[in-house]
C-alpha cells in the first residue's frame, strides 16, 4: 500500500483534494438549506393540511349554520403561527381563523413541539354572508380552496380543496316532492273513507227502508170481498163508501216508499262508481310517491349523489 502510495504521490493528493471539496459542498449546502427552511419557517418543505370531510354540507340562504369542518396540520415548524383563509364568492380569500377552535391570543393557530395542530371551524354566518359559494353565484355549488397561510410573508404554505354542495337541499327538495306526491294520496285516501262511511249508512238506509215497506205492506187494508147477496145497495155503498180513498193512499203511500228506495239505491252506485274512481287514483299516487322517492337530483362532479 505504502509502496502504490509512493509511486504515484500526485493521484493520491489530487483524490484527497477532490474528495475534501465535496464534502465540503455537502455540508455547505446542508447548512445554507437548514438556515433558509429556517427563515422561512419551514423545516422541510412537508407541511401538510388534511380536512376530515372535503365535503361541506351547504343549505342556500341558511341564516347560520353549524357545520363543522376539523382541519389537521402536520409537518411545521415546532411553534410556528399560521392563519387559514377560504376562497370565497369568486375566489376571494377570507380570513377564517377567528372562526375556528385552538387558536391563540394572536388569532393564530400554532404548531406543538411535534410540528403539528388540529382545529375545528364552524361555518356560523360564513354561508349566509358569503354563502360559501360566492355573492352572485345563485345557487352555484363550488370547490374552494382552504389555505394554511404564514402570517408573516402570507405565503400559502399548504392548501387542501373544500367541496361545497348543497347536500341537505337535494335531499329536502326530494323529500318535498315525497310530501307532495303522499298529500296527494292522503286525500284520496280520505274520499276512499268519506265514500265507505257514506256507503254503509246508505245501505243501512235502504235496508231500513225496505223493511218499513215490508211492514206497511203487510199492514194494507185487505181487498175488498165480493158483495153479499143479501146486502142491499145502500148498506154496500155505506160499507164500501171510504175504501177507494184508502186504498188510493197506500198505493201512494207504497210508490213514495219504494221511490225514496231507489233513489237510495241509485246514490249508493253512483258512490261505488265514485270509490272505484278514488281507488285507482290512490292506487296512481302510491306509485307516484314511489316514483318521488327515486327521484336522484344530479350533483356536480364534486359533490356527493
Amino acid at each position: 500500500m505504502t509502496h502504490a502510495i509512493a509511486k504515484r504521490p500526485r493521484a493520491v493528493v489530487l483524490t484527497l483534494i477532490v474528495a475534501g471539496l465535496l464534502l465540503g459542498l455537502i455540508a455547505g449546502n446542508a447548512f445554507l438549506t437548514s438556515r433558509q427552511a429556517s427563515a422561512d419557517g419551514h423545516l422541510s418543505g412537508l407541511e401538510n393540511v388534511v380536512v376530515g370531510d372535503q365535503v361541506v354540507d351547504h343549505e342556500l340562504g341558511r341564516r347560520t349554520s353549524r357545520e363543522t369542518v376539523r382541519i389537521w396540520g402536520s409537518g411545521f415548524a415546532p411553534g410556528q403561527e399560521v392563519i387559514l383563509l377560504v376562497n370565497d364568492g369568486p375566489g376571494t380569500p377570507s380570513d377564517i381563523t377567528n372562526y375556528v377552535s385552538n387558536r391563540s391570543a394572536n388569532n393564530t393557530l400554532v404548531a406543538n413541539d411535534q410540528g403539528a395542530w388540529t382545529s375545528v371551524w364552524t361555518l356560523g354566518r360564513f354561508t349566509r354572508q358569503r354563502s360559501g359559494i360566492g355573492p352572485g353565484d345563485g345557487d352555484v355549488e363550488r370547490v374552494r380552496s382552504l389555505s394554511v397561510i404564514d402570517p408573516g410573508t402570507f405565503d400559502v404554505v399548504a392548501s387542501t380543496p373544500l367541496a361545497f354542495c348543497r347536500v341537505t337541499d337535494r335531499a329536502n327538495e326530494v323529500a318535498a316532492g315525497v310530501e307532495a306526491a303522499e298529500a296527494v294520496a292522503a286525500g284520496h285516501q280520505e274520499t276512499i273513507d268519506g265514500l265507505t262511511a257514506s256507503m254503509e249508512e246508505t245501505q243501512a238506509s235502504i235496508e231500513e227502508q225496505q223493511a218499513a215497506l215490508a211492514e206497511f205492506r203487510a199492514n194494507v187494508v185487505p181487498d175488498l170481498p165480493d158483495r153479499p147477496v143479501n146486502v142491499t145497495d145502500a148498506a154496500w155503498g155505506l160499507a164500501t163508501r171510504f175504501y177507494a180513498g184508502l186504498k188510493a193512499a197506500e198505493d201512494a203511500q207504497i210508490a213514495e216508499m219504494e221511490a225514496g228506495i231507489a233513489e237510495a239505491q241509485d246514490s249508493l252506485s253512483s258512490m261505488q262508481d265514485d270509490l272505484a274512481a278514488a281507488m285507482a287514483a290512490l292506487e296512481g299516487a302510491m306509485a307516484d310517491i314511489e316514483t318521488a322517492k327515486a327521484v336522484v337530483i344530479e350533483p356536480p362532479a364534486h359533490c356527493p349523489a
